[in-house]
């Protein structure tokens, strides 16, 4: 399970618990469209804003959960042929999120292509939190330093970010190998680092994805590993500096 899968399902679970979220596909194999809609591969989207100049505003998708919306990453076919200097793709970036900063989301969370170059590295400059989600396997471990020491390099340089969590994917308590990733990493890297919550390997999330939708639409009955992502929100909520809503807004008496 990757980082699409992570943003998409982290997305609905924070939406569903009230935060107006907006999801932006990044990567330019467009995997959040490719994920949830043929309407939405089709859309303009991230690349079109890039390239073109054009407000990403009009660009935003609405889903039918009212607290998630979704700017895909649209026509990226331009991102292999004419991809922007890295400087020109930064004042792009900083434009758009400028633009979607003037709407009312509680929070923007960025699905972005591997590595830490590009418009990966672009986001990594502008966001205020990184969630690194980290499958639980034994070559997987070795990359995570070198994240580390970039995000340094970052905030060393005037960056604000933070890590709001190593998130640990495709763990399988029944073996050995996989709790042993997570044992390691426990202990390279501080304890505040690492999210409690874990993904675990399930075939469901095959069948959500192609299905096109989040964990917890794919049956009447969310399945178990919906939850996860309900548990791992919660989690991340204080990390993200998210207030909890009044308390005297939390609930509804059943009668006065």
């Amino acid at each position: 399970m990757g980082k699409t899968t992570v943003s998409v399902n982290l997305a609905y679970a924070l939406a569903r618990r009230g935060w107006n979220t907006l999801l932006v596909d990044t990567d330019p194999q467009g995997s959040v469209g490719l994920s949830l809609s043929e309407k939405a591969r089709k859309c303009q989207g991230f690349y079109d804003v890039v390239h073109s100049g054009i407000s990403p505003l009009p660009l935003i998708l609405p889903t039918r959960l009212p607290e998630l919306n979704i700017l895909t990453a649209g026509q990226s076919h331009h991102f292999f042929g004419s991809a922007p200097e890295s400087s020109d793709g930064l004042a792009a970036l900083r434009r758009i999120v400028a633009e979607l900063s003037s709407r009312p989301f509680d929070l923007i969370i960025f699905d972005t292509p591997a590595g830490l170059t590009g418009s990966s590295g672009d986001v990594l400059r502008l966001a205020d939190s990184v969630l690194i989600p980290q499958q639980a396997e034994p070559l997987g471990i070795r990359s995570i330093p070198q994240m580390l020491q970039a995000i340094q390099y970052l905030r060393n340089h005037g960056s604000k970010l933070e890590v709001a969590g190593i998130l640990m994917t495709m763990v399988q308590a029944d073996q050995k190998e996989s709790t042993e990733v997570v044992r390691e990493l426990r202990a390279l890297v501080p304890a505040q680092l690492l999210c409690q919550t874990t993904i675990p390997r399930d075939p469901i999330f095959l069948k959500a994805s192609a299905a096109g939708v989040p964990l917890g639409l794919l049956h009447r009955q969310p399945p178990a590993a919906a939850h996860v992502f309900d548990q791992l929100a919660a989690e991340l909520e204080p990390r993200l500096h998210l207030n909890s809503p009044d308390s005297a807004n939390e609930f509804t008496r059943l009668m006065d």
